[in-house]
């Protein structure tokens, strides 16, 4: 089941962490601990929510009420402080705007900064990818980016061949599936799409603003 993310909540911070890059430590023959890799990592994402009015409280506890169904999924926006430039030269800022239709709590809606596009095909488990950037910007390491419903950290950049608009950019997770060359990578409108591990439920208080804390684990 699709479950879509509620407005009109707001999120009040939020803390993507990658998880199971590597197993359980190992001994060898000299006695010597080594932690075991693996290609496969996850992401984990605490995110603490805002309801400030009756529409939103009442969204929030039905979110959470339809992510404790088994196999429940839900693309969530994942926020950062931190944007690359756009093709002015000025930091990009999401849009995560609401759907027209509001009475039912669900969505949002938003385009995408589409100024960055995949250099060359990638392919599963890559380790970066190639990417054609507008000239007045650049992604940095801790930068994070979308391709489809997954996300990635950005750990390294270089330019290829010294040019201005095209990079080398490193990644963690490894790359999940294959993607076309021209592709938009997404920079600004990052989401991620995941099962809830945990969630609060608000329920009645006498708090007129309510808080509420979900953890989320990302679903394949």
């Amino acid at each position: 089941m699709d479950v879509a993310f509620p407005y009109p909540v707001t999120v009040r911070a939020s803390v993507p962490k990658l998880a199971g890059t590597r197993f359980s430590p190992f001994t060898n023959i000299d006695g010597e601990a080594f932690g075991k890799p693996t290609l496969n990592g996850l992401w984990k994402l605490d995110m603490n929510l805002i309801a400030k009015d009756m529409h939103a409280q009442l969204a929030l506890s039905s979110f959470v009420t339809q992510m404790e169904a088994a196999g429940a999924t839900c693309v969530v926006p994942v926020l950062s402080n931190w944007y690359p430039n756009g093709s002015t030269g000025r930091m990009l800022r999401p849009n995560f705007a609401a759907q027209r239709y509001t009475f039912d709590h669900v969505g949002w809606d938003g385009a995408v900064f589409e100024g960055f596009t995949l250099r060359a095909n990638a392919s599963h488990r890559d380790s970066f990818i190639d990417v054609d950037t507008p000239e007045l910007s650049q992604l940095w390491p801790g930068h994070y980016v979308t391709l489809d419903d997954r996300l990635y950290q950005v750990t390294k950049v270089s330019a290829i061949a010294e040019s201005a608009t095209a990079a080398r950019v490193s990644v963690m997770p490894n790359i999940r599936g294959d993607h076309l060359q021209g592709k938009v990578v997404v920079v600004d409108h990052l989401q991620l799409r995941c099962r809830m591990e945990t969630g609060d439920q608000i329920g009645a208080s006498t708090d007129v603003v309510k808080f509420g804390s979900v953890s989320f684990v990302e679903a394949f």
